[in-house]
């Protein structure tokens, strides 16, 4: 899966793209997706503008796997 993929299973799901950030900006509140040289790194940044639950992948695609999985379990 590349971003463009998984941004449009998150509007399939109904995520509001306020709730997420694939272009590396870091908007508070949200989960991130950020190109980090080779790495891609996904955390969510709260409200205070401090990391939690940083992930780092070696590609794009499992970094975007796991967005979609996350997003997924939250709607249970």
């Amino acid at each position: 899966m590349e971003i463009e993929d998984l941004k449009n299973n998150l509007s399939i799901l109904g995520i509001s793209e306020k709730e997420y950030s694939l272009d590396g900006s870091v908007n508070p509140d949200s989960i991130i997706l950020y190109h980090n040289y080779s790495k891609w790194e996904v955390f969510y940044l709260d409200e205070r503008g401090i990391k939690n639950s940083e992930k780092i992948f070696d590609s794009e695609s499992e970094a975007c796997l796991y967005i979609y999985k996350r997003f997924i379990d939250s709607k249970k």
